[in-house]
């Protein structure tokens, strides 16, 4: 089930309105649309290496929560998915159990185990990796393994309640607060920008030429 969605409109017509009194409407209608076509086309891949550059997630699992373009008069919308893919998408290593634990002597306790443990970790940032104690994969309901974490208490039949562990969705990623998110944006809108006009001046370079 598809999950809530935030739609990026493309809009590259300012300043371009003032052509179709130059232009058969056939002509402008279609160089409108070529535009379009070219610039969604675009968008994923760019905000893949944008998305990419910043956070640990591999281009084609970005590309998976892009959806679109869908071209609509003069406007075409992508979809940039809020659905959280898990921690298993952002690198994530489980930890580990320490080994034994020596005793210090009569009354003294015990001593620190050999060899250590280690919580388990995910690259959220790229370079970055972050602590998540008790995370552990554990398989799921299909019995694929993913990070969960228990969240209290036990279900009826014994069973510890744990819970998956998600990372930010690209939707969030994107058009959210993400500490990368203005900048990212702001490069996909260049590509945005840059290939439309593209799409668009190829249908103009077609119709002078008479084909």
């Amino acid at each position: 089930m598809a999950g809530p969605s935030v739609s990026f409109t493309v809009q590259g017509l300012e300043g371009i309105d003032r052509m179709i009194e130059f232009l058969s409407p056939g002509t402008f209608e279609r160089a409108i649309r070529a535009g379009l076509a070219q610039a969604g086309k675009a968008t994923p891949p760019a905000a893949a290496k944008a998305i990419g550059r910043e956070y640990n997630l591999l281009a084609r699992r970005i590309k998976a929560d892009i959806s679109g373009p869908f071209i609509r008069g003069d406007q075409a919308t992508l979809l940039f998915s809020r659905r959280p893919p898990t921690l298993g998408a952002y690198g994530f290593k489980p930890g580990r159990r320490g080994g034994p634990q020596p005793g210090l002597g009569r009354g003294m306790g015990w001593g620190q185990p050999s060899p250590a443990g280690r919580p388990a970790t995910a690259s959220i940032l790229r370079g970055q990796r972050q602590q998540y104690p008790s995370t552990f994969l554990a398989p799921s309901r299909s019995g694929q393994l993913l990070p969960f974490r228990p969240v209290g208490g036990y279900s009826r039949n014994g069973r510890r309640r744990l819970a998956a562990v998600y990372g930010p969705s690209i939707g969030s990623l994107f058009a959210g607060k993400s500490e990368h998110g203005p900048l990212i944006r702001a490069e996909v809108e260049s590509r945005i920008s840059e290939q439309f006009i593209k799409g668009f001046q190829r249908v103009l370079d077609s119709a002078a030429r008479g084909y």
